[in-house]
């Protein structure tokens, strides 16, 4: 094996470890919750050069309308992150804090966020913005959530994605500067 092949190699696994280790410290820190926010499966595909879908399969039937865990929580919801930044597409759905989106303003929508460290348990991140709330086409089937949206809307680039996980966010946290701790759920 020549000398580049070796490097470009110990990188690739130093990189797969380092991305193990941060997934392994978000899951270390989640909290149960409900069927339909244990994310068992994720994909982001191109479906064209303008076209993105993210789909996530979830251990429970993802409600279409609130139920009674997501009236008893701010914001619900399922999250395509790029881990290394902070940055993440989620779908929520909020009836506690009301309509924030002229698209299924009291039904799931998506926005863009950043997220931050500093969170006081058990909250895992801490929500630093709110930075668009694109439009999308979003599909429910069962357990399955999908969304399709221009490419140009996702906060970083499908290949940067590296972890989908449900959350919820909770205010009071004195750790975050906005006060609003999101704790992921499995």
């Amino acid at each position: 094996m020549s000398k580049p092949l070796a490097r470009r190699s110990v990188r690739a696994i130093a990189g797969a470890v380092m991305a193990n280790l941060a997934l392994a410290a978000v899951v270390a820190g989640a909290e149960a919750g409900p069927g339909y926010l244990a994310v068992a499966d994720w994909s982001a595909t191109a479906l064209s050069p303008t076209t993105v879908m993210l789909s996530a399969t979830t251990n429970g039937s993802i409600p279409k309308r609130p139920d009674a865990f997501i009236g008893d929580n701010a914001i619900v919801g399922l999250a395509w992150a790029d881990l290394g930044t902070g940055t993440a597409l989620v779908a929520t759905i909020h009836p506690v804090i009301g309509r924030d989106s002229n698209q299924r303003p009291d039904q799931w929508h998506l926005h863009t966020v950043q997220l931050a460290g500093g969170a006081t348990a058990p909250n895992d991140f801490c929500l630093v913005a709110v930075t668009s709330t694109p439009t999308a086409g979003i599909s429910i089937q069962g357990s399955t959530f999908t969304a399709r949206i221009s490419a140009a809307d996702l906060p970083v680039s499908i290949g940067q994605l590296d972890a989908a996980v449900g959350f919820t966010v909770h205010g009071g946290d004195a750790g975050c500067a906005t006060g609003l701790g999101v704790r992921v759920r499995y």
